[in-house]
């Protein structure tokens, strides 16, 4: 069993590290030797689960995992009920329509309802995002216990990504109050330059968020386009929070 759970922390690592770990890197992540760590990841790879860069010789998630979570993803309740929530939204505003969780102390990405456009931000299923700069993630931390998403903002590394990245804590207390009066957050050029992001809450029957449901585009220069865009999205979200229930 030790073993079992050594491979699946191991896992976990690399699906934070998606440039690849060394060997002697998961050993230290792992605290085992280095031979051990290696026994895992050539059983692993073996078994298609890990890549190995030929040239860097580190190791990354291999395309089997993506089958495993994809599967996980389109048989979820959740997502087997927005799926053709975000597939109507997608084509009635014509952008990328995501469906994000919280997963530990990041949000990811569990489906995803896509276009086929030139003026779309390609997002993936599994990515793993912080709740500092992402508009996921501040609806989370809008709408869980206000003292446990004081915790979880705390202890993120907030980085300015972009001259606009809100990332002190008075900022972002503003942000939340703001998600909270207006029922959804948008993130305008601070995650990456000419992206903008907006997302609404997703509530489950006692009132908490179960998800967010957001879409990505490039800038919008159209004020009147992106404001119909965004009631067309609180409408899906308060959709799906109703079939959930």
């Amino acid at each position: 069993m030790q073993l079992v759970d050594r491979a699946l922390k191991a896992l976990e690592i690399m699906s934070r590290n998606m440039e690849g770990i060394s060997v002697s890197d998961l050993a230290e992540k792992l605290e085992i030797p280095a031979s051990s760590a290696h026994r895992i990841l050539t059983s692993l790879k073996d078994n298609h689960f890990v890549l190995q860069d030929d040239e860097t010789r580190k190791y990354r998630l291999g395309y089997k995992i993506c089958g495993i979570a994809a599967g996980v993803a389109r048989g979820s309740a959740l997502t087997l009920t927005a799926r053709p929530y975000m597939k109507a939204l997608a084509e009635k505003i014509d952008r990328n329509v995501v469906l994000c969780v919280m997963e530990a102390r990041s949000v990811m990405n569990i489906a995803i309802s896509e276009r086929k456009d030139s003026n779309m931000y390609m997002v993936k299923i599994g990515y793993e995002m912080p709740l500092y700069s992402t508009s996921a993630g501040r609806v989370f931390a809008a709408y869980m216990d206000r003292k446990r998403a004081f915790e979880l903002l705390e202890q993120e590394t907030r980085t300015k990504t972009t001259p606009y990245t809100k990332t002190s804590m008075e900022e972002l207390n503003e942000e939340l109050e703001r998600i909270r009066s207006q029922g959804y957050a948008m993130i305008d050029e601070e995650l990456q330059m000419g992206i903008q992001g907006v997302a609404c809450p997703i509530f489950d029957i006692n009132g908490e968020p179960a998800a967010a449901l957001a879409f990505t585009t490039m800038k919008e220069t159209d004020g009147e386009s992106l404001a119909e865009r965004i009631r067309e999205l609180k409408h899906c979200a308060e959709e799906i929070s109703s079939a959930i229930r």
